[in-house]
């Protein structure tokens, strides 16, 4: 954990709106970095003083009387009609003054998908940014040409898939990269939302890429691209370049150290065995 993604998403955390997994990671953060706590701080009573100020628009003269009136004549027409009677009106004891609060709920049930599979991505980036040690560790031999990077040995590509077996529902296959400076270095166990993933470290170039392996959806309301021929869903997620790949119902999504369009490729290029 490292302070620029924590004040990043300083507001999920005082919302709670975190995993539980994350939010123990920015507490832990809080214990040993004042700045950050002194950041939560003001973000939380920042908050408290816009609750405290708000006030509720007055009901428009009337509203409650109109309402009733238009979702009554609904009723009547589906009975006429003959249709099954689906009572629409709210028989619910709530203060008109919250019928504001009936839009926002209808609007947030319909990018509900999206928001989830955003949070999901979100995920993805928190597990590269936070940088946590390797569960399985690949050894770097002393010596390896580039030419051979892309080749590493199928023996340490098994041993990263037996560690995640029995530990996440779904087979956890390494990719390749063929003629790429890639090279498989470690792998952890994390989460996507609710669900284990694994968490599969590279380093390309000098550079770490972080690939995950979930069963969670990430490709709703992502962007569709395709490059070099393969179908990929992307979305920037947090200032990060987040494209997925789908193989057999399991997502591999990646981010890094990278540009978009390096990333883009390096998925497009991905082969899993």
């Amino acid at each position: 954990m490292n302070c620029e993604l924590f004040q990043r998403h300083v507001g999920a955390f005082v919302d709670g709106e975190l995993d539980a997994a994350t939010a123990v990671e920015f507490e832990r953060h809080l214990e040993t970095c004042e700045p950050c706590l002194d950041h939560l701080e003001f973000e939380a009573a920042t908050r408290d003083h816009v609750r405290e100020s708000w006030e509720a628009p007055p009901t428009p003269e009337g509203l409650a009387e109109r309402m009733c009136a238009a979702l009554d004549a609904e009723d009547a027409r589906q009975a006429e009609q003959a249709k099954p009677l689906v009572p629409i009106r709210w028989r619910i004891a709530v203060p008109l003054s919250a019928a504001a609060a009936v839009g926002i709920f209808v609007l947030a049930a319909v990018e509900a998908d999206g928001r989830k599979t955003e949070a999901a991505a979100l995920d993805v980036v928190r597990v590269h940014s936070a940088a946590l040690p390797a569960d399985v560790s690949v050894p770097v031999p002393v010596a390896m040409p580039v030419s051979m990077l892309a080749g590493q040995r199928v023996d340490e590509r098994e041993e990263i898939a037996r560690y995640f077996r029995g530990k996440v529902g779904f087979p956890v296959r390494p990719a390749e990269f063929a003629g790429r400076e890639a090279r498989l270095v470690g792998a952890r166990l994390s989460n996507v939302r609710e669900r284990q993933a694994a968490a599969l470290y590279y380093d390309v170039g000098g550079q770490r890429v972080t690939v995950v392996v979930t069963d969670a959806p990430l490709e709703n309301s992502a962007e569709a691209v395709e490059v070099e021929g393969r179908q990929l869903y992307f979305r920037n997620v947090g200032g990060y370049a987040v494209p997925v790949r789908q193989e057999e119902g399991i997502r591999y999504a990646f981010t890094g150290d990278l540009d978009r369009d390096q990333l883009l490729h390096l998925a497009a290029s991905a082969r899993v065995p």
